[in-house]
C-alpha cells in the first residue's frame, strides 16, 4: 500500500519520498530508478498549464523559491531552469497580447463589414 502523509493522496505504486541534505523533498520512482523534484501526485492536484491556473497558482512543474540575496525566484523543474521573472506575469503578457490581437482583428472585420454595407446601401 502506498504511503500517506497527513491524509494526502497516496504516492503511486513504486514511488517513495525522501529529503536531500538541505531538507528539500524529492521523489524516487523505483520503477524507472529515477528521482524528481516533482511530486507525482501533482498531476491530480495542480493545474496542467498556465492557462488552467486560477489566481496566483503555478502549474505542475513550477515552484516559487526564495533566496536571501536575490529574493523570490522561480524554478521550472520540467526544463531544469530558474529565473527571476515571475512566469505568471509572462503568461499574463501573452494573454494580453492575444486579447489585443483578437480585438484588433474583430475591429478590422467589423470595419470591412460596415464598408460593404455602405457600398450596398449606396447602390440600392
Amino acid at each position: 500500500m502506498p504511503r500517506r502523509r497527513n491524509g494526502e493522496i497516496p504516492l503511486p505504486e513504486g514511488w517513495d519520498v525522501a529529503q536531500d541534505f538541505d531538507g528539500k523533498v524529492y521523489f524516487i520512482d523505483h520503477n524507472t530508478r529515477k528521482t524528481t523534484w516533482i511530486d507525482p501526485r501533482d498531476r491530480f492536484t495542480k493545474p496542467q498549464s498556465f492557462a488552467d491556473c486560477i489566481g496566483n497558482e503555478l502549474p505542475i512543474g513550477w515552484e516559487e523559491a526564495y533566496d536571501k540575496h536575490v529574493g523570490a525566484y522561480y524554478i521550472n523543474h520540467m526544463l531544469q531552469t530558474t529565473q527571476l521573472e515571475d512566469p505568471r506575469q509572462e503568461w499574463r503578457t501573452i494573454q494580453e497580447n492575444m486579447l489585443r490581437e483578437y480585438v484588433k482583428t474583430a475591429h478590422d472585420v467589423l470595419e470591412v463589414s460596415n464598408r460593404k454595407q455602405l457600398i450596398i446601401n449606396f447602390f440600392a
